[in-house]
C-alpha cells in the first residue's frame, strides 16, 4: 500500500481575517452597550415630558376665518330661489352631493369652498344670504 499524499487542501470557504473578526467584536460590544442604555427596569414608571407643540405638524397655513355674509338690502338684489350665475355679493355656493343628493351650502373661508364647483345643470345654485339657502332646503357645510 502506498501512503496517501498529504496535500494541503483548499478550504471550501474563505477564512475571515483578523480585521473582520475584530470589527465584528467591536460591533457586538457597541450593540450591547447601546441596548443596555435603552432598557428600563420593569418596575420603573415611564414619565413623558409635557408637550407644548402639537403632535401633528400642520402642513398648510390656517384657512382664513369664515366671514359673515351680509343680508341683501332689497329682495330684488338677492337670489330668493338661488341664482344659476353668481351676482355681485352673492358668494354662497349651494352644492348637491352626487352620492346621496344632499343639498349643502358653503360660505367663503370654509374648508371646501374653493373646491366646490357650481353646476346649474344639476340644480346647484348661488345664494346671497344663509337665510335664502336654508329657506330653499340647503344645510350649512360642517367644515
Amino acid at each position: 500500500m502506498q501512503p496517501h499524499d498529504r496535500r494541503k487542501r483548499n478550504p471550501r470557504f474563505e477564512v475571515p481575517g483578523r480585521a473582520v473578526v475584530f470589527g465584528i467584536l467591536v460591533l457586538a460590544a457597541l450593540v450591547s452597550v447601546w441596548g443596555s442604555r435603552t432598557r428600563r427596569p420593569a418596575h420603573a414608571k415611564l414619565s413623558l415630558p409635557a408637550r407644548t407643540a402639537p403632535l401633528v405638524p400642520t402642513l398648510s397655513p390656517k384657512p382664513p376665518p369664515v366671514r359673515p355674509v351680509e343680508k341683501s338690502p332689497t329682495p330684488d338684489s338677492g337670489c330668493p330661489q338661488g341664482c344659476s350665475l353668481p351676482k355681485p355679493g352673492c358668494e354662497i355656493k349651494g352644492n348637491i352631493s352626487y352620492r346621496i343628493g344632499e343639498k349643502i351650502y358653503h360660505l367663503p373661508g370654509q374648508e371646501y369652498y374653493n373646491r366646490t364647483v357650481i353646476s346649474p345643470d344639476y340644480g346647484e345654485r348661488w345664494f346671497c344670504t344663509e337665510l335664502e339657502a336654508r329657506a330653499n332646503g340647503w344645510r350649512k357645510s360642517k367644515r
